[in-house]
């Protein structure tokens, strides 16, 4: 049965809107009731192009080496897996120690099995805000270029490329 408006508007009769609503709750009686909880999950950001070489640990960075796979020595690209084994020592040379390859209070420490890693004061390092240029040198003698997917490397006027860090 339909009822007509003064306005052509249709009007659903009152006995079809309570079969509906019956048929609903009688759907809840039997059917498990699921309750979500929402929960906050932070965006991860995009990495295109990660920072490398040291993480921030707010008073102090923590310089890591051997997360890569390959490493450039100048030209040449070494697999760093094939050759792990030859490395006895890694160091980190910068600015902030006048470039010293072998400066013993810059020797890294192996951990983990393949990583080597170096946590340092930012004090020694300079003063907040300075930005700080530094590369791993392995065994004293091999310098390692920055990978070709760092940000946060730097290109100075005399054609070195050096990684950088802002304290």
């Amino acid at each position: 049965m339909k009822y007509n408006c003064p306005n052509r508007c249709k009007v659903v009769p009152i006995s079809f809107s309570i079969t509906i609503l019956f048929l609903l709750s009688f759907s809840f009686a039997f059917f498990p009731t699921v309750r979500l909880n929402a929960q906050s999950i932070p965006p991860k950001p995009l990495q295109r192009n990660p920072t490398f070489g040291f993480v921030d640990r707010g008073d102090s960075v923590e310089f890591v080496f051997g997360q890569q796979q390959k490493v450039r020595v100048g030209d040449v690209e070494i697999q760093l897996e094939e050759r792990f084994n030859e490395i006895e020592k890694v160091n980190v040379a910068g600015d902030f120690n006048g470039w010293s390859p072998n400066d013993d209070k810059y020797q890294m420490v192996k951990v983990d099995g393949k990583l080597f890693k170096i946590r340092i004061c930012k004090a020694r390092l300079g003063k907040k805000g300075d930005l700080r240029q530094f590369k791993f040198v392995v065994n004293e003698k091999y310098w390692i270029e920055p990978p070709l997917e760092a940000s946060n490397k730097y290109k100075g006027a005399d054609g070195n490329v050096n990684l950088t860090l802002q304290l």
